[in-house]
């Protein structure tokens, strides 16, 4: 025997049993206060479900997938695969595809993401610089000052910038066992109003 299989660790397979049950799946329960370290809560997207969708695609048909995934927003793309804006559950669910559709005197059925998505350029995003070290209240703090349900939060990758994540207000709101506010709409109005006259 060589020197170098004396050396090598020796592997040894876990044992494994039967299942007689079906196991429940785990339920993820974060609590925090609004004087701990925010970053916990971000959402990775570098390692959590991320639903990509495109521009093209249906309502209905997005928010199945949406559901599916166990996700309430979805990024759209465009017809070169590039990043054109965003959806998410309420969106979808709410009334701007309804006055969109009354807009343009089509169904609603008829609607892509194109028709009701937030675009890109409407995106306010955070550095990752300066969220690494914020609190939970400086992001609740930022999502109140905007209006805002998401805080989208880049950073910059071999100088381009990257999507890394992103928080969410139910979850925040989860996490401290209140509401952040009673209505965080102030930029959803916004928007309609934006998509209705485009």
């Amino acid at each position: 025997m060589s020197d170098a299989q004396q050396q090598a660790p020796r592997f040894r397979p876990v044992p494994l049993s039967s299942l007689t049950q079906a196991p429940s799946l785990p339920q993820l329960k974060r609590t925090a206060r609004p004087d701990d370290r925010a970053l916990p809560l971000l959402t990775d997207v570098r390692f959590s479900p991320l639903v990509v969708a495109s521009h093209r695609d249906g309502l209905d048909q997005t928010l199945h997938v949406m559901l599916r995934a166990g996700v309430r927003m979805a990024f759209v793309s465009g017809a070169q695969g590039d990043l054109v804006g965003m959806v998410t559950a309420d969106t979808l669910m709410g009334e701007r595809p309804v006055l969109r559709a009354l807009a343009h005197n089509v169904h609603r059925q008829e609607l892509s993401l194109a028709d009701v998505m937030t675009p890109l350029t409407h995106w306010e995003v955070a550095d990752m610089q300066a969220v690494r070290h914020a609190r939970v209240g400086d992001i609740v703090a930022t999502l109140r000052e905007h209006g805002l349900r998401y805080l989208l939060v880049t950073e910059q990758v071999d100088g381009k910038t990257s999507l890394r994540g992103l928080f969410s207000a139910k979850r925040l709101e989860a996490a401290m066992g209140q509401p952040i506010d009673a209505d965080l709409h102030a930029h959803s109005f916004a928007e309609l109003e934006a998509t209705l006259v485009r």
